[in-house]
């Protein structure tokens, strides 16, 4: 027999409301072609489904990535960098940060895989300490997959002190599992690793992303994951049939549920 659910008290519920209106900004990095702008589309669409202010930028000029999903991007979207400049990015990302503490919205920011630019802009200006400074604390979203490369990326990243934040989630999306093997066997031991466990200087989780199965078809009705499990009808005038809706609602509810596991709520937007 499932209990009541506990009633807050006065101070717990103070505290609860308070983080939810923290204003935080979610940076991605690491290695390209490792489900990086599929696992923020789903956590950009969590925090604007729940009602709560979030800016979006896409810094890849020549790779657009959450640009891609147009019916957020529109509304929520801050408008793209023009050139590939290192001045011109740096520019973007401190204006970037800018308009979030000027609106007082949480920020997530897309870039390409592997992008210097943010890491000499890190360091250059100290943007984790800016970030505080303004009210838009910076969570790092580190990309994360099987290859020996991908570690390795992050752990030099993280020594050069160029970009590490105090607090990190290292995304593993079962999208780049290779044909034929179990997700477990492949993340098991990189969630085990030490070099990703004990970060200095920053507090690191993981967090798994599922994958799905009918991601084409999303993508291509034009509907944001949580219209299409609600079953709205896309672009061509139809929704996605009763199988899929019911998929992509599974899929929105693990990845809540390993963000539950995983005691990161509030590290996100």
């Amino acid at each position: 027999m499932t209990g009541k659910p506990k009633r807050l008290s006065a101070p717990e519920l103070h505290e609860a409301i308070t983080k939810s209106l923290e204003l935080r900004s979610l940076i991605k990095a690491g290695r390209g072609n490792l489900g990086g702008t599929t696992c923020l589309a789903p956590l950009a669409e969590r925090a604007i489904f729940q009602g709560r202010p979030l800016l979006l930028g896409d810094g890849d000029v020549r790779n657009p990535g959450i640009s891609l999903f147009k019916e957020i991007y529109k509304t929520h979207g801050l408008p793209c960098p023009s050139n590939e400049e290192a001045g011109h990015l740096k520019e973007w990302f401190a204006n970037s940060f800018n308009e979030a503490a000027m609106r007082k919205s949480s920020l997530l920011i897309d870039i390409g895989g592997g992008d210097r630019t943010l890491e000499e802009w890190a360091a250059e200006d100290d943007i984790i300490g800016a970030a505080d400074a303004v009210g838009v604390p910076v969570t790092g979203l580190f990309m994360c997959g099987s290859q020996p490369g991908d570690i390795a990326y992050l752990e030099k990243l993280w020594a050069s002190g160029q970009f590490r934040p105090r607090r990190g989630i290292i995304v593993l999306n079962e999208w780049t599992v290779p044909a034929g093997h179990k997700p477990d066997t492949i993340f098991n031991p990189i969630m085990n690793d030490e070099r990703l466990m004990n970060v200095a200087g920053m507090e690191t989780e993981f967090l798994r992303i599922p994958k799905l199965s009918c991601m084409k078809e999303v993508l291509a009705s034009g509907l944001t994951f949580h219209d299409a499990a609600a079953g709205k009808p896309g672009q061509d005038g139809t929704p996605l049939g009763p199988m899929r809706q019911w998929l992509v609602k599974n899929w929105l509810e693990k990845i809540e549920e390993n963000i539950s596991d995983a005691g990161i709520e509030d590290w996100l937007p």
